[in-house]
């Protein structure tokens, strides 16, 4: 069976240095920032004498969480893509590929360049680990919340650009609002799809003290709405496409009609 050429051209792509790899590596700066912060400044000893763990763990993952979100996003909306990489209109419209094979091959390829983001980030989350301590199902948990959201991010940057990608100005605001609204407004209003509280949660730190707060998210629970929504997107991405592919053939159609 023959790969699927979307992803293969991911597979490619991130092998060979682009402005995708350059974009990520000022996050990676962004995330080693947050654990130099977040360094016990006392020493270790001190800390845990004072039976205080370090929070740089929690602390990176939910900045983590944030730069791979607004990473993916900006990929979802094609501001930029990796070497030899094209975009999702222009293998809907120029080639005859059936159109859930190209949202698959899309699908599977951007899960395996999240799922790469975050390996160049573990150095820096297994260094945090070790410090902060903790239990590895909870980090395996929250990497794989992350990358659930991630997904998410990234299909709703798909849409902003099938919609409104030919007027790019708004096609650019309209990607950083979606993860304000979303990580932010939403996330405070509803916080079973606040990242940041499920972070908290997963990790036990803050847990005690947002007990008694309803809507405490659940890591399951996260993950599932995460993966529904991402699903929609995914569906959304296949309409649009179809809309796409259905006026270029009406548009070619009326140019042979005599």
């Amino acid at each position: 069976m023959r790969i699927n050429p979307l992803l293969r051209e991911m597979l490619v792509g991130v092998t060979r240095q682009g402005r995708a790899q350059l974009d990520y590596l000022a996050l990676l700066g962004v995330q080693a920032l947050v654990v130099v912060m977040w360094w016990p400044k006392d020493g270790v000893a001190q800390m845990l004498e004072s039976q205080s763990g370090p929070n740089t763990l929690t602390a990176l993952v939910m900045v983590l969480g944030v730069t791979t979100a607004y990473h993916a996003l900006r990929a979802g909306a094609e501001e930029f893509l990796l070497p030899g990489q094209h975009g999702l209109r222009d293998w809907a419209l120029a080639t005859p590929l059936p159109l859930g094979r190209v949202v698959r091959g899309h699908l599977l390829g951007q899960l395996f360049h999240v799922a790469y983001l975050l390996a160049l980030s573990s150095p820096l989350v297994l260094t945090a680990f070790t410090l902060s301590g903790g239990e590895w199902s909870a980090l395996a948990l929250c990497m794989a919340a992350t990358l659930v959201q991630a997904m998410f991010y990234l299909l709703g940057g798909a849409v902003m650009q099938l919609v409104i990608g030919h007027h790019p100005d708004e096609c650019h605001f309209f990607v950083r609002a979606l993860l304000v609204v979303v990580y932010v407004l939403v996330g405070w209003l509803v916080p079973v799809t606040s990242h940041v509280m499920f972070t908290s949660r997963a990790l036990g730190d803050g847990v005690q003290e947002s007990a008694a707060i309803s809507g405490v998210p659940d890591p399951w629970a996260f993950m599932a709405l995460y993966a529904g929504m991402s699903m929609l997107m995914a569906l959304a991405v296949y309409l649009l496409l179809m809309r796409s592919r259905g006026r270029r053939a009406g548009s070619r159609d009326a140019a042979v009609t005599p």
